[in-house]
Formats: structure tokens, C-alpha cells, sequence
């Protein structure tokens, strides 16, 4: 060994020196040794944190899985660094680097620990409301929820990264605050420009905020059969900015949700179908109720989509041609219309089939010297 150190010293020559060169290669040594016994204790005390949750699972202070692994990993990575930190302390110490000050290092690693410890509180904020706002709007879970599961997921996902944004604004701040960097101007600099972007963009933050409540308030979604805008059509789309319609037609149409006023559902509660039918004069109107009555009722056994048998009103205008009868029904959402048009099918069968006519215009052809003996229908 000594004649290794000797050669050593003859190679380096007069730069470094034997006492020199024995001083560094212990001082490798102990900062091998000490990084050994870092990762040795790194090992133990993962596994010592892993037993640790691994018992509050099932202990007597068991907590929510996804709040246990949060916390684990939040307590994991705070050991890990710390000893990270710890050994380059005592790598520095070693080698009696005096880069910074005792103080200096001191103040330093506070600041670093604090700036840790912001950022690990404001993971764990995020994750602690995250799991508040699944259980708020968890769809599976009837208990204690109120919002219904066809708008959970948007609002999920909204609230969610206005608490991750926001969590991280103010944690950013905070650790800008710990090294002592101005934060009062930063945030007046911020409000100065929302104000300049909030007069540019006005038309947006206002759909923004109508698409929120829209969805909030679930006033309508996708599927559904609304008026909105003047667009009456089917909604093939529910955003926060846009709302999207389908006409029965095809067309689809991109409403701005700023310009959402009034919101026509048909699709919220039962349906009413209306339908009126016109007899001649001449017909007797009681039979022509009673015939109609008979109808709805066989209506009721066969259409599902029928709420109740259908009601003949009975007179309802004598117009200039024809007594005119209305009959009403709840029908299921959004087959309204399908009813109307089976139930006046049905009625004029019925009424054809009782000889109960149904006006219409005629003309009538008179030859000049002859009866009129020609009835056209037009």
C-alpha cells in the first residue's frame, strides 16, 4: 500500500503532496461510506413508511386508499430528500468547502425546506380536494350526492383544474415570498393585465360563465330536444363556451353560450299531444265524441308511448265549415309529436268507419239548361 501512495506521489509531482493526497482519498472514502449508508437508509426507512401505511389501512385509524397513498408518497419523498440533503452537508463538511457561510447554508436550507414543504402541502391540497370533489359528484353513490350523472364528469373536470390552477398560483407565490422576492408587485402587475384581458374578452369570460351555470344548473344536455337562441333541433353538444344544436333538418348550429336567453326543453316532465278533428254539421256530435273516446282508449293498450288515454275535450270552435273536437294526452318526453300524428290517423279511421264525415272543400259544376248533377271533390 505504501509503495502504491508512493507512486502515486511521484506521478503527481509537486502539485499535490502525500499528506494532500491522503486527505483526499479518505476523505472518497468516508463520502463512499457515506453515501452507502444513505442508500442503506433510504432503503429501510421506504420499507419502514410502506409497514407503517400498510397497518393504518386496516388499523384503527384507517384512512381513504387514495388519501393513504398521498400521504405516503408525500412522506417518502420528504425522507428521501432530507437525506439527500443531509448528505451533502456532511460531503461539504468533509472536504471543508467554505463556498457559502454557516449562515449563509443555514438560511439557505431553510428556505429549500420551506419551499419543500409548500409544494408538498399543496400536492396534498390538490389531492385531498380532488377526492372531496369526486365524492361530491360521484354518480355511483345515491348517498349524499345531489347532482345527477350526466353533467358529473364536466363539472369534475372544471372544478378540479380551477383547484389545481389556483393551488398552484398561490403556492408559487408563497415560495417566491420565502426567497424574499417581492409578491405585492407581481400580483398588482397580474391584476393590471386580467383587467386589460377581461375588457378584450368580455364575450368570452360572459359564455364561460353561462356555459357553467348551464351545466351547473343542468338546464339542458346532450340528446335532449330544446329551443335555444331561435334553434329548435336536437343537442348534439354541451361545452363551456359553445353549446351545440342539430336541426331535424341536419343543420347544426354553433351557439355561443352568451347568447342563451331563454332555454325551451322538451324533454323535462310528460308531453302533451294535441290533436283537433273537424265533423260536418250534420253529424251528430255526440256520436262523433263517443267514437273518438273508444279510439283513445284502444290508443292507450297499444302505444306505449301514450301516459294516459287520451281525453276528447269535445267542442272547441265552430268554424265555417266544421265542428272542430279536441282530444289531449300526456305522452312520454320527446314522442309528443309521434303521438299527435298516430292519434289523428287512428281517429280519422275510427270516424270513416261510423260514417261520421269529415268536411272538406268541394266544387260544384252546373251545366247551363241542366241540374246540377256533379260533385267534384277538391
Amino acid at each position: 500500500m505504501q509503495e502504491i501512495l508512493n507512486q502515486i506521489s511521484r506521478f503527481v509531482g509537486p502539485y499535490i503532496t502525500y499528506p494532500v493526497l491522503i486527505y483526499w482519498i479518505l476523505g472518497i472514502g468516508k463520502v463512499i461510506l457515506l453515501l452507502l449508508a444513505a442508500r442503506l437508509a433510504i432503503s429501510l426507512g421506504k420499507k419502514a413508511i410502506a409497514n407503517l401505511f400498510d397497518r393504518m389501512e386496516t388499523g384503527r385509524f384507517a384512512m381513504d386508499e387514495k388519501l393513504a397513498q398521498t400521504v405516503e408518497v408525500v412522506v417518502r419523498t420528504l425522507f428521501v430528500y432530507s437525506i439527500y440533503f443531509l448528505v451533502a452537508l456532511l460531503t461539504l463538511e468533509i472536504f471543508k468547502v467554505s463556498v457559502l457561510k454557516a449562515e449563509d447554508l443555514k438560511n439557505m436550507g431553510g428556505q429549500v425546506l420551506k419551499s419543500v414543504v409548500i409544494i408538498i402541502a399543496a400536492r396534498m391540497a390538490i389531492r385531498f380536494g380532488g377526492v372531496a370533489i369526486e365524492n361530491i359528484f360521484n354518480p355511483e353513490d345515491s348517498n349524499g350526492t345531489f347532482i345527477e350523472g350526466r353533467r358529473t364528469q364536466t363539472l369534475t373536470v372544471l372544478l378540479r383544474s380551477v383547484l389545481m390552477y389556483t393551488t398552484y398560483f398561490i403556492a408559487g407565490l408563497m415560495i417566491l415570498d420565502t426567497f424574499n422576492v417581492p409578491t405585492g408587485s407581481i400580483l398588482a402587475s397580474a391584476g393590471i393585465v386580467g383587467l386589460a384581458v377581461g375588457f378584450g374578452a368580455q364575450n368570452l369570460v360572459k359564455d364561460i360563465i353561462t356555459g357553467f351555470f348551464i351545466i351547473f344548473e343542468d338546464q339542458f344536455s346532450v340528446g335532449e330536444f330544446v329551443t335555444i337562441a331561435g334553434v329548435t333541433g336536437v343537442v348534439d353538444e354541451v361545452g363551456l363556451r359553445t353549446s351545440k344544436v342539430r336541426e331535424w333538418t341536419g343543420q347544426l348550429h354553433t351557439i355561443p353560450n352568451g347568447e342563451i336567453g331563454k332555454v325551451t326543453n322538451f324533454n323535462r316532465g310528460m308531453m302533451m299531444a294535441l290533436v283537433t278533428i273537424g265533423i260536418a254539421y250534420e253529424e251528430d256530435i255526440d256520436k262523433a265524441i263517443e267514437v273518438m273516446r273508444k279510439a283513445s282508449e284502444k290508443a292507450k293498450q297499444e302505444l306505449e308511448s301514450l301516459a294516459e288515454v287520451p281525453i276528447v275535450q269535445g267542442v272547441v270552435e265552430l268554424a265555417d265549415s266544421s265542428v272542430v273536437i279536441r282530444a289531449v294526452a300526456n305522452t312520454v318526453p320527446g314522442e309528443q309529436w309521434e303521438m299527435e300524428r298516430e292519434l289523428r290517423k287512428r281517429y280519422k279511421q275510427a270516424l270513416d268507419a261510423n260514417d261520421i264525415e269529415i268536411p272538406y272543400p268541394r266544387r260544384v259544376i252546373i251545366a247551363a239548361n241542366e241540374q246540377p248533377d256533379k260533385v267534384e271533390g277538391v
